[in-house]
């Protein structure tokens, strides 16, 4: 079996606030992500479009 971790002060701390939801709501309302994964993503699809011209036409809207 498994040992189990034990919860630090600081995970106490985020949970008795609401961290974890203001964070959920935050991300809802604005469509911005709170993850470090999410920001890399969005901030590498922001310098992509920037350095290459921005977004590209789909073929239907070129005629």
């Amino acid at each position: 079996m498994a040992k189990k971790k034990k919860k630090d002060l600081w995970w106490y701390i985020k949970n008795e606030y609401g961290l974890p939801a203001m964070k959920r709501k935050f991300s809802k309302e604005t469509g911005i992500p709170t993850t470090q994964a999410g920001l890399e993503r969005t901030i590498g699809k922001a310098v992509m479009e920037w350095l290459f011209g921005g977004k590209k036409k789909k073929k239907d809207e070129e005629s």
